[in-house]
């Protein structure tokens, strides 16, 4: 290379670390500092006090906070107590329970449509109903008679024995223990279908105003 080409190259200078910070440090002196956040709550006196601290006993009373100028950043909200929260939940819990029983009298609606046409069919379904709970209280009050002639054959059997002076065997008086039992069981599944016939017509009784009431049927007249 000749000297008069190498006189044309650029000269190469070191870049000093001073003038690559410079653009940085002008950023960053140049942004502005960050906003100045206020508290803003009532003490213990019921006095509205702006902080720029928070005291730690006021911040479950809840409080606001805002910005320089004035302008709410946030709201925080007092903590519930125990009694508050127990009443949230209570009060929630009616309001589930209103939503479900709603729900629940739609679908008996729809279906009380769908399977009765009047009143009057609603009252045939009653008198179906108590019929078929009758007549099983018929067929059980077969059995106890029956269960109660097998007794009095045992008790004749019994008798027989002491009369001849012989002792009662002891399977003879299970018999009839078993029987009273059988006896005992018979009636109160008697009495368990009479509180159902009690049910039913209780239930067909509300069925049928309310079908009347969807329906648009008037109102029944009174003593009727």
């Amino acid at each position: 290379m000749s000297a008069f080409d190498a006189a044309k190259r650029p000269v190469r200078r070191p870049v000093r670390l001073e003038t690559l910070l410079l653009p940085v440090l002008a950023l960053l002196l140049g942004a502005p500092a960050t906003a100045a956040e206020l508290f803003r709550y009532e003490n213990e006196d019921g006095i509205v006090v702006l902080s720029s601290s928070l005291p730690p006993q006021f911040a479950t009373r809840g409080y606001t906070v805002i910005d320089e100028r004035g302008r709410v950043v946030r709201e925080v909200k007092r903590q519930l107590t125990p009694e508050e929260i127990r009443q949230r939940e209570a009060a929630r819990a009616a309001e589930e329970a209103e939503r479900i029983a709603a729900e629940a009298q739609r679908a008996r609606d729809e279906e009380l449509v769908r399977l009765y046409g009047s009143p009057d069919d609603v009252t045939r379904a009653m008198e179906r109903r108590v019929a078929s709970i009758e007549g099983a209280i018929r067929t059980v009050e077969s059995n106890i008679q029956r269960l109660r002639n097998q007794k009095r054959n045992l008790e004749r059997r019994a008798a027989d024995y002491e009369r001849s002076g012989r002792e009662i065997p002891e399977a003879l008086i299970d018999n009839i223990r078993v029987l009273d039992e059988q006896v005992a069981e018979r009636q109160e599944e008697i009495a368990q279908r009479e509180r159902e016939i009690e049910a039913a017509r209780d239930e067909f009784a509300r069925d049928r105003d309310r079908v009347r009431y969807l329906l648009g049927f008037p109102e029944e007249a009174s003593g009727a």
